[in-house]
């Protein structure tokens, strides 16, 4: 069948990813209008969406048939996609998991297009994840050192829309409420105020003193630059709505060359050099901004850096849109 007949389904229109994502499918032509299916579950009702001037409209999860032709997009998590997802597999239409729906799940494979695209060829199964887009930014960030590396230790400032549109929302309603003289009610899924506000930690802690989205980034970023690398983070949670900000520490085999490290990282893919890189700077942006480059005053083998990125456009939506090209066009 030509790829012109090929579809692609989207799950999780209300995902604060969506819109970025149909952004650049429109951009990079990457499908048509025809080739395009959206869906949600039923108990939400979304309005069609445009897409390259079609109004497109938004289909029952739950009754949605799949099949080996389609590549089905997961922006969204729960049981009813957890069943959608196994229904797909079933029907052996390939699925790319953005919302950690196969989290600990080493037989679905982990593919960076950046990195490791080819590995699709070899995979077991038709099940792809995306790295967290943590972990996207600093392995782009740090792949032209990655024969260099000997330990990261990350230390990450994620925005509101990590958290989900749910979260967008009740920051900008907590926002609206203080400026007008009112008290801002706490999101009871958070269990702080997001607004103004700087938070250690926007989940649980497990017993070593980690999140599961700080395990999660470190997983990930291991698979990507190598098993012998030594990763640590911390996730904390400002009160930004987009635009994702990584102060690194990055402990080389040998001392540190600045002015080598400088050319290498200036000449990487997707990657742009900027003095004080901010995430307003970024956002919009499909390159990953990075700055303050200097060697450790504690270590001097350590250079220390920072990155910036646009976490739902460039992290999330542009890393779905090109394995799904990869997936549309050859497989």
């Amino acid at each position: 069948m030509s790829e012109a007949a090929r579809e692609l389904v989207i799950v999780g229109v209300d995902n604060a990813a969506f819109a970025p994502l149909l952004e650049i499918l429109e951009e990079r032509e990457i499908i048509t209008a025809e080739q395009l299916s959206l869906l949600e579950t039923e108990d939400r009702e979304v309005d069609p969406q445009v897409f390259a001037n079609r109004n497109i409209p938004v289909q029952s999860l739950e009754k949605f048939a799949f099949n080996d032709q389609q590549v089905v997009l997961l922006l969204s998590a729960g049981d009813a996609v957890q069943a959608a997802m196994a229904a797909a597999e079933q029907n052996d239409a390939w699925i790319v998991d953005a919302a950690a729906n196969t989290r600990g799940d080493e037989s679905a494979v982990l593919i960076h297009p950046m990195f490791n695209s080819g590995d699709l060829a070899n995979a077991d199964r038709r099940l792809v994840t995306l790295p967290c887009a943590g972990a996207a930014m600093v392995a782009e960030a740090l792949a032209p050192l990655k024969d260099k590396l000997q330990a990261i230790e990350v230390q990450l400032s994620q925005p509101v829309s990590a958290l989900g549109k749910a979260a967008i929302d009740s920051m900008a309603a907590q926002t609206a409420r203080m400026f007008s003289g009112q008290e801002a009610e706490i999101d009871p899924a958070i269990g702080h105020r997001l607004a103004f506000n700087l938070l250690s930690a926007s989940e649980g802690l497990l017993a070593s003193g980690h999140t599961v989205s700080e395990l999660t980034l470190i997983h990930d970023l291991r698979r990507l630059l190598g098993e012998n690398v030594a990763v640590d983070a911390n996730i904390s949670t400002v009160s930004v709505f987009h635009g994702q900000l990584a102060n690194l520490g990055v402990s080389l085999l040998e001392d540190v060359d600045l002015e080598n490290a400088c050319a290498l990282l200036g000449n990487g893919a997707r990657l742009q050099l900027a003095e004080q890189p901010s995430a307003e700077n970024a956002v919009g942006s499909d390159v990953t901004i990075i700055g303050r480059l200097r060697q450790s005053l504690l270590n001097k083998r350590q250079l220390n850096l920072c990155a910036v990125s646009d976490n739902l456009r460039k992290d999330v939506a542009m890393n779905c849109a090109q394995i799904a090209h990869l997936l549309l066009k050859n497989y």
